[in-house]
């Protein structure tokens, strides 16, 4: 059985608040029992961290489509060629998450809260697409969404809830 899936992104600049708000949405989505997964892009460039020099980097380079590597807990997969989204959300919903806090991704076209930390950052606003609240506490001159300061985190997260509920 095919289980729904709500997506939310959290997009922002480095150092914007994005883990912060992305581990209160799942810590309360968690005290109302529902299945929430975390996706984070590692935009830097590279390889993750403690990734190179792996067997399975090895078995990669030696042909491998994909290679796995399972231990405590924590399933490392990785394949030949880049990760393509909807193979990843595919994963998120065989293992039957309901939702999934997206960290990054800036350019997918799901549902994004925005960080606005510094006046730079306000070019985001145009950058990315389906804007549904942004954080800041610089002045947003556009209100055709929701605005809350960084103080505001547990009532944006109580209406991340009532107004994005389970599908």
């Amino acid at each position: 059985m095919a289980v729904e899936m709500n997506v939310l992104q959290i997009v922002g600049y480095k150092k914007s608040g994005k883990t912060t708000l992305s581990t209160r949405i799942i810590d309360f989505m968690t005290e109302k029992d529902i299945r929430v997964g975390s996706l984070k892009h590692h935009g830097h460039g590279g390889l993750p961290l403690g990734l190179e020099n792996t067997d399975s980097e090895k078995q990669l380079q030696a042909g491998a489509v994909v290679a796995g590597v399972e231990g405590e807990g924590l399933f490392q997969f990785s394949v030949r060629d880049e990760w393509q989204i909807n193979q990843i959300i595919a994963i998120y919903k065989l293992l039957e998450v309901q939702y999934l806090v997206i960290e990054g991704y800036k350019n997918l076209a799901f549902p994004k809260i925005v960080l606005i930390k510094q006046q730079e950052d306000l070019r985001l606003l145009q950058l990315v697409t389906n804007i549904v609240a942004v954080v800041s506490d610089l002045p947003i001159e556009d209100n055709s969404y929701p605005v809350f300061r960084y103080s505001d985190f547990n009532d944006l997260v109580h209406w991340i809830y009532q107004d994005f509920p389970l599908n």
